[in-house]
């Protein structure tokens, strides 16, 4: 495949999870109370720990939704990115081994999806993508780098929406 499609495949992905962390990190971060009590409820922290991991968590999806932006280093934020959404698939997979798939997920702001096998692997899959993402690299060019990004951030757009409207016809 050509260096350029792959970096335009790079700029694409890097755009569309650019666009989801900084989404889910400013989304977070305007009710951080509720994520908090996610956290907390997930039993993994101790429970005065669920405030101070939200605000890393928050933090660090927002820098990591720059850090996409920039095109900067491309594999290292592929590498860090993938091992956040690791980390959540793992903390998802304890509680749903346990039997407590009446959990929010916490993952989307305003997204009330409960934990189950299906969340887990959503995360590994987006893993394996952003993470791909990062091996692509970005084109040199300044304007196919925006592009690919503005791009990526449609087609987030695009799947958010089509997933919200999914869910609505099946509880309707």
């Amino acid at each position: 495949m050509p260096t350029l499609v792959l970096h335009m495949l790079g700029a694409l992905g890097s755009g569309a999870f650019g666009a989801l962390f900084l989404f889910t990190g400013i989304g977070k971060a305007t009710d951080s109370a509720r994520f908090a009590s996610d956290i907390a409820a997930y039993r993994l922290l101790p429970l005065d720990a669920a405030f101070p991991a939200a605000y890393a968590i928050i933090v660090t999806e927002t820098l990591l939704g720059l850090w996409l932006f920039s095109g900067a280093v491309t594999a290292v934020a592929g590498v860090v990115s993938a091992a956040l959404l690791l980390v959540f698939a793992v903390a998802m997979g304890v509680n749903v081994a346990r039997g407590r798939t009446h959990l929010s997920c916490g993952c989307i702001p305003g997204v009330d999806v409960r934990l189950s096998w299906a969340s887990v692997w959503r995360n590994v899959v987006l893993a394996v993508l952003v993470f791909l993402t990062g091996l692509c690299g970005q084109p040199d060019f300044g304007l196919l780098c925006v592009e690919g990004l503005l791009m990526g951030v449609s087609l987030l757009l695009l799947c958010m929406a089509t997933a919200s409207l999914t869910r609505a016809e099946a509880v309707g």
